[in-house]
């Protein structure tokens, strides 16, 4: 929420409550009196969701704030659903200066990432949202996870990967690494404990899970996930792990 609402602010979009790891007390007990809930995982919230649109008339939508696609849309499904006219006017205008600024801070990344293919192993609204992400930086997602997917979230994953993308029920270091080598992957981004089978498939690793140290959502977000993509991609570690050990490059000497 760090990168988000300062840009809902530049709008004059008051944030009542943020019931994630970041909430306080006081705040949860008043999100009853909000005007709209916007839910990111629908696995974990969409029963309070529901229950909070009967009990108090608050309408809900399921949003993401990976990428830039996804953010424009958010920011514009929230003024469409509060109803004002001059705000959604604000809306497009703030949509227009934000992708533009970003658009110039992405183009080098952007050149360096088009093409690179990458498998996905994560769960619930990232398993779809960081697709979105990753193409927006000309980047493929070959394969992504639907463990802690919704039946909504599938049908998203299976729009957006098309029919040659590849969805994991399940997985483990084997099925991952197979996956990898199927599909010349250049790339994992995974949950933290998978490093490790990058580290076995050699290729790159970046940790996409909530514990990792940059916040990826929103406009600024998107520039931390590019940058941090280039650097696992480019890292000249690969070069040397990539080549043969010094023992198995001796020649017999009769």
């Amino acid at each position: 929420m760090w990168n988000v609402i300062p840009v809902l602010e530049k709008l004059g979009i008051r944030v009542l409550s943020k019931i994630t790891g970041d909430a306080r007390y006081k705040e949860v007990s008043y999100a009853h009196r909000a005007k709209l809930n916007v839910m990111i995982c629908s696995k974990a919230l969409i029963n309070m969701a529901r229950k909070m649109e009967e009990n108090y008339g608050i309408p809900y939508i399921e949003e993401s704030f990976y990428g830039v696609d996804d953010m424009n849309r958010f920011l514009r499904t929230v003024a469409s659903k509060l109803g004002d006219k001059d705000l959604q006017e604000r809306t497009e205008k703030l949509i227009a200066e934000e992708t533009a600024k970003l658009d110039e801070k992405l183009a080098p990344y952007r050149a360096r990432l088009k093409g690179k293919r990458v498998v996905l192993y994560t769960g619930g609204v990232k398993s779809w949202s960081i697709i979105s992400a990753a193409k927006d930086l000309g980047m493929e997602v070959v394969a992504t996870s639907t463990k802690k997917s919704t039946e909504e979230d599938k049908a998203k994953i299976k729009n957006l990967l098309g029919q040659d993308g590849i969805m994991m029920p399940k997985g483990n270091p084997q099925e991952l690494i197979r996956v990898i080598g199927e599909t010349k992957a250049d790339m994992l981004i995974a949950g933290g404990r998978n490093q490790y089978t990058a580290l076995k498939a050699r290729i790159p690793f970046l940790d996409i899970n909530q514990e990792r140290h940059h916040a990826y959502a929103g406009y600024d977000g998107m520039v931390n996930m590019a940058r941090e993509l280039d650097e696992a991609l480019y890292s000249p570690v690969w070069q040397q792990i990539r080549q043969p050990a010094p023992w198995e490059q001796l020649t017999v000497v009769s």
